[in-house]
């Protein structure tokens, strides 16, 4: 028998009455909500989070042996009924640590063990209920204890990483001086008022009024006419996002309470927005072409209570595919799919919503419900459905069936976007034309943001930063504050636009449009307030660190920033960006001898990463290093050919470090290529060019930076001394 594992049993009893504002618990709803309660209380949110059971949990701490897992070798037991895992601690030696809860149920469930200053961390050994075995959720991957993400740092941290979904109400009451956690919730797991939201008032009513109709004029229980507005709530926690405030209110946008996680410039998704990180549903859905129509919900296929799907099979798809329905078209299963419908191949999901295995032992299916293209991986290495089920017989023989079953529908908006994300990510830099041709016509406010975002790499092109600019202000507030994210650097120019954002309606637009402006925001107006909240509920993590620390940095608070960045360094030492970010504060510091050593760490953990080898160079040159200037900034241009700013520091470095004047000129040429727009580009090359007697090429470069800049002194009077 299941029973409430809410942490205010008393609460939930009739015996004693909620207050109107708060939290009744799970259990109170059942006294009107008899079925809803019971497919609940069975389901995998109530059981996200539970106090360890003997008798449930017993057998998985019986006569199991040695578990060997990378490099080490645990065990589990039972000492007088308390659980006990045996296994590395951060000294790396083996010894018992106490189970005190579990996450999950099923196919796997994890083991929270109570750790110094209110924290609770989660062991990488899990275990498998189905096959009753013990594994490492990372595989053979051998976590050591130096590492953020070993099982007893920071990246296995269940007040940080785990607890907001896996728990109702949570405030993980992070006290930055003491690195210290006081974290409180009201209910184990996902209870009925993680969705809808405080029941106090409600309950109270009900009691008091239970042959009555329900008080119009009373603030009930979120079920709002919108389902769509669900999407929002289920993406709370099934997304992959950042949190903007400590506690959020269900019934809120998602926007108001996070910043989701998009596809962008990296690899988090593939480039057709299959997923390929662990990026969970909310975004992936948001992406495709039934979340865009706004006719399709998570409520649509799963029960809300129980989280079931709502039909087997091939059955659920056709609940809504069966006959033309608004936008949505009738599909024969073994027409569409050209094959047998009792088998894998022809399945929906099998093809549009393939399977990814996540922490060794949890398959999961997107959510983007993408259209399987073997094009596309012969194009661009993206993976296919067709491809998973017909690996021997080769990537063309599928392009042949696909082509001969579909033909010209394949060259489908889908193509289209994956071709335009794939070529942003190349060194290409023409890349951002198609991108800025492709947005009026995009009527999807994900993709609008997810095009804002591959424009970063562009936003020194004039036309880059207007079509971002005119982002600023579309009726998406998640392309608002994408766009506002997108302006970073070349905030300047869109500075008037920027402004207005701090007065946004939606939060998630003001903390972007703080952020782009950190340097002048007023920290004590709402945007500013946001913005430091945002960073106050990321502190306990090297990223949010990092954040304060560039905050600080654009601020003049030089000291600052440097302790924040020894802080995330301690904890992430195998961070490039720690390192980078490090280096960059002591170099403006004037220590350039102290930054060094970081840049060169960061090249060796990142070593294809053109920005580091750039900022290596510009730190050798500091750090009056010539030769290895020159050679870190030429691996910078051989990885990112496209990078302007390293070819220009190239060229001068050729110049003023080793004396080799033409290929300074040669690296300047390149710079003025790429990026024409550019007065001191135009200015470098024309003084270089004068100084080794290149008249008439130091006239024209002279002239294209007065062209570009016609206030620009320097080029003014180094084109007069030519004239004379």
């Amino acid at each position: 028998m299941l029973v409430c594992f809410s942490f205010l049993a008393a609460a939930c009893s009739k015996e004693r009455a909620p207050k109107p504002q708060e939290h009744a618990g799970s259990e109170s709803c059942r006294e009107c909500h008899e079925e809803a309660h019971d497919l609940w209380r069975a389901s995998h949110h109530a059981l996200a989070e539970r106090p360890f059971r003997l008798d449930v949990d017993a057998a998985a701490f019986r006569g199991k042996g040695a578990i060997r897992h990378g490099s080490l070798e645990s065990s589990v037991a039972l000492e007088d009924g308390e659980p006990r895992i045996l296994t590395a601690g951060l000294d790396g030696a083996l010894r018992p640590f106490p189970v005190s809860r579990v996450i999950g149920e099923f196919p796997l469930r994890q083991f929270l063990v109570p750790a110094e200053r209110g924290r609770f961390q989660v062991a990488a050994l899990s275990y498998d209920p189905a096959k009753d075995e013990w594994f490492d959720v990372f595989g053979e991957e051998d976590r050591r204890p130096h590492e953020w993400g070993f099982w007893l740092n920071r990246g296995m941290n269940w007040n940080s990483m785990c607890a907001d979904c896996h728990n109702t109400n949570l405030r993980k009451n992070y006290d930055a001086a003491a690195d210290a956690y006081r974290s409180e919730f009201t209910e184990l797991g996902v209870g009925c008022e993680a969705c809808h939201g405080p029941s106090g008032e409600h309950v109270v009513w009900q009691r008091a009024n239970r042959d009555e109709e329900d008080d119009p004029t009373l603030p009930w229980l979120r079920v709002p006419e919108d389902v769509n507005a669900w999407v929002d709530t289920c993406g709370a926690c099934h997304s992959r996002r950042m949190e903007l405030v400590e506690t959020y209110d269900p019934a809120a946008p998602f926007l108001e309470a996070f910043l989701p996680e998009l596809l962008d410039l990296s690899e988090v998704y593939y480039a057709d927005s299959q997923v390929h990180d662990e990026d969970y549903e909310y975004v992936s859905f948001l992406m495709s072409r039934m979340g865009q129509s706004g006719e399709v919900t998570c409520l649509s296929c799963h029960e809300p209570h129980g989280g079931k799907l709502r039909a087997a099979g091939n059955k659920l798809c056709m609940a809504c595919h069966r006959d033309q329905r608004g936008t949505i078209p009738p599909i024969d299963p073994a027409a569409h799919s050209h094959h047998d419908v009792a088998r894998e191949g022809g399945s929906c999901v099998g093809c549009h919503m393939p399977l990814t295995t996540y922490m060794q032992r949890h398959p999961r299916r997107d959510h983007g419900l993408t259209i399987p293209d073997p094009l596309l991986t012969k194009e661009l290495g993206i993976p296919n459905a067709c491809g998973r089920c017909h690996a021997e017989e080769g990537v063309d023989w599928a392009i042949e069936a696909v082509e001969k079953w579909y033909g010209a529908r394949m060259e489908r908006p889908t193509r289209i976007r994956a071709r335009l994300v794939a070529r942003a990510r190349s060194p290409a830099e023409d890349a951002a034309a198609p991108l800025i041709a492709a947005l009026p016509a995009e009527k999807s406010p994900v993709w609008r943001a997810t095009y804002a975002l591959l424009l970063v790499r562009f936003a020194g092109q004039v036309e880059a930063r207007a079509a971002l600019a005119s982002l600023l202000a579309d009726s998406s507030p998640l392309v608002r504050a994408m766009a506002a994210r997108a302006l970073e650097l070349p905030c300047a120019r869109s500075r008037p636009a920027l402004l207005g954002l701090l007065e946004d309606p939606c939060r998630a637009v003001r903390v972007q449009a703080a952020w782009t402006l950190r340097a002048e925001v007023d920290l004590a107006s709402r945007a500013g307030q946001d913005l430091l909240n945002y960073l106050g509920q990321n502190a306990d993590q090297p990223a949010g660190v990092m954040m304060e620390a560039t905050l600080r940095l654009d601020r003049g608070e030089v000291a600052r920033a440097i302790e924040l960045l020894r802080l995330a360094v301690a904890w992430e030492p195998n961070s490039a960006a720690t390192h980078q970010n490090l280096a960059i504060a002591l170099s403006r510091a004037g220590r350039p001898l102290e930054a060094l050593p970081h840049c060169e760490r960061a090249c060796e953990l990142m070593p294809e990463d053109a920005a580091l080898w750039y900022s290596l160079g510009l730190a050798r040159a500091e750090a009056g290093e010539g030769r290895g200037a020159v050679a870190a900034l030429e691996t910078s241009c051989r990885l990112d050919p496209g990078l302007a700013r390293a070819w220009y520091n190239l060229g001068l470095a050729r110049k003023e470090l080793l004396g080799d004047a033409a290929g300074g000129i040669a690296a300047l040429e390149t710079a003025t290529a790429l990026e024409p727009e550019s007065a001191a580009f135009w200015y470098a090359l024309a003084a270089l060019c004068r100084d080794v007697g290149l008249v008439e090429r130091a006239a024209e470069a002279a002239d294209r930076a007065l062209a570009v800049d016609p206030s620009h002194r320097s080029a003014r009077a180094l084109r007069d001394s030519l004239a004379r």
